[in-house]
Parts: structure tokens; sequence; C-alpha cells
């Protein structure tokens, strides 16, 4: 089956797959469905595919964009609200997994407000199975750069954790700032595996024109999906 570099029959073809491969679907557009091949992105027709269309089919995951209404969260170079880049890169991940077939949730899905314990209660309401709070970073050294990751238990949130930050530290150009136990309330009082990421500062003049491009954000995406995929299917 020919691998092609967009989804169409008039793309070229960067590749192949050997009959009975085995493929992970990351996005549908029609009938065709995006993949990784050789450390690329491919499309291939959904047609000639096998049970591959849904890998978190089943599986509930609450996503929590974190600050929101009054409370911009970190203010970076050039007035950028960070309550609004954890949004937006909160979306473009709902739309990734349900792609790959999960079941998504939003604590929020405007600029409105939403306290810490609402986070909570709405996670508990959907019986959620994951949890991932969004937030990206600020400090007074406008040369700190980075993505890192945060848990509070070891045995129901350490796994989660740092399958994201792995899969967010490959993924990404970012510099990888590591995973850390934290008292985060959304993610200490969650009854599911639960992380918060920090996926770049905004306080740094490189890093904030990145992480606010739809490049940046989609890998974002593709990353915390491909890691809800591996987590999911150990």
């Amino acid at each position: 089956m020919h691998v092609r570099s967009t989804p169409s029959m008039d793309a070229p073809i960067i590749g192949a797959l050997e009959d009975g491969a085995s493929v992970t679907v990351y996005e549908k557009d029609g009938n065709w469905g995006r993949i990784e091949y050789n450390g690329y992105t491919g499309w291939v027709s959904t047609d000639f595919l096998v049970g591959s269309d849904s890998p978190l089919e089943g599986v509930r995951i609450t996503l929590d964009p974190g600050h929101g209404g009054t409370d911009p969260g970190a203010i970076g170079v050039n007035s950028i609200y960070e309550k609004d880049v954890n949004l937006s890169t909160a979306q473009r991940t709902y739309d990734q997994l349900s792609d790959a077939g999960a079941t998504v949730t939003m604590t929020r899905s405007g600029d409105q407000y939403v306290d810490l314990d609402e986070r909570v209660n709405i996670s508990h309401s959907y019986d959620t199975d994951a949890f991932i709070s969004f937030h990206y970073n600020a400090s007074a050294s406008s040369s700190a750069r980075g993505i890192s990751s945060y848990y509070h238990d070891d045995n129901k949130d350490s796994s989660w954790a740092r399958t994201m930050q792995n899969q967010l530290a490959g993924k990404t150009d970012r510099q990888n700032d590591g995973v850390f136990q934290e008292d985060f309330r959304v993610v200490k009082d969650n009854h599911a595996p639960a992380v918060l990421l920090e996926l770049g500062f905004l306080t740094n003049q490189e890093e904030a024109e990145v992480v606010q491009t739809d490049s940046y954000q989609s890998t974002v995406a593709d990353a915390i999906t491909e890691g809800a995929i591996d987590y999911f299917d150990e």
C-alpha cells in the first residue's frame, strides 16, 4: 500500500507499507488516515486498513486548559495570555484524541473561569481514565526555556506523566526539563492518572513565538495522542 505525503491520490508517494504491517491512524480525512512513517507524517487509504481506526476506543480522557476568564495565567512577551495558548493547544489535542477513538471531555471550552475543585469534579463526573492539565510557563529570566511534566502519586500518576514527557521531548524541538513530583491540586485530588504539562516559556521571546504556532500545537497534540496510545496499550 502506498504512503503519500498528503491525503490525495495526486500527492507524491513517499513509501509503501508491506502486507500485514501494523499502523496507528492518528487522524482521518475522508477515507485517508495519517500515520507515522519512517519518522515522517504519511497518509494511506483507510479502505485497505483493518482494525486500526480507533486505537483509543473506550478510553475516557479529560483535558484541562489551565486558567481562563478573569484568571489569565502567565502573561508573556507581547502580552500573550497563557489562558489563550492553553485553550488552543487543548482544542487541537481534543481533535487528535477524538480522531484516535477516545471519548474526550474539556474542563472549559471557552474563555471562562473554572475553579480548581470544579476541574477535578468534571474529571470525576465523567469517570475519566486519564487527565491532562495544559499550561505554559513563565520566569523572571528571559532565557528560561523547555517543557516539563508534573505528577503527584508515584503509583497513580508517574507512569502517565513520564509517558507524556517522553513523547513531548521526542517529538518537539524544545528542551527536555524533566518530570517532577508536585502537589498541584488538579493532579493530587484526581482519582485518575493525572499530569500537569508545562509546554514552553511565554517569557522567552523565541519560545513564545514557537509555541503559538499551529505546527507546534499540532505536534504537541500528536505527541500526547501517541503517548496515550502507548500508555493504554500496555
